[in-house]
């Protein structure tokens, strides 16, 4: 089965994250915005992902998931960065499913803070953080 995964990354948090997800399960990476989509009819798993902004994920990615053909019969799993609250899975998840995607689960992990400066969280997502984003991808995708 063929797997994709689709981020946003402002701060470059999300996209560590994304690509540790990619390198454990053999996955195309593409960035929301900056590259184009591939046709999806041969991607039978998608992993999206973002940060959380003021609340919410990126409108770029919000826009390109609207975009998005309907998705009956794929699988996905949603990851993200956050600061505080990683209010963004639960938006992402009910995008993926209004296209008829089955949500496997969700990851987050927290990410440099730039709301204060970067002071909190700065060293994130560490070694750690990534090692377990790996896991979850491999899990996520083993039982689709």
């Amino acid at each position: 089965m063929n797997a994709l995964v689709l981020y946003a990354s402002k701060t470059g948090n999300t996209r560590k994250v994304a690509r540790a997800i990619a390198e454990a399960v053999g996955a195309e990476l593409v960035e929301a915005g900056k590259e184009l989509l591939p046709d999806l009819s041969g991607v039978g798993f998608l992993f999206v992902g973002d940060g959380v902004y003021a609340g919410r994920p990126s409108r770029v990615l919000v826009n390109q998931l609207r975009d998005l053909p309907m998705l009956h019969g794929t699988s996905a799993a949603v990851f993200g960065t956050y600061g505080a609250q990683a209010k963004q899975l639960d938006v992402l998840s009910d995008l993926l499913q209004a296209k008829g995607a089955r949500v496997a689960g969700t990851f987050a992990c927290p990410g440099k803070d730039w709301f204060v400066l970067g002071l909190l969280k700065r060293r994130h997502p560490d070694e750690e953080d990534l090692a377990q984003a790996r896991r979850f991808a491999r899990e996520a995708w083993s039982g689709a």
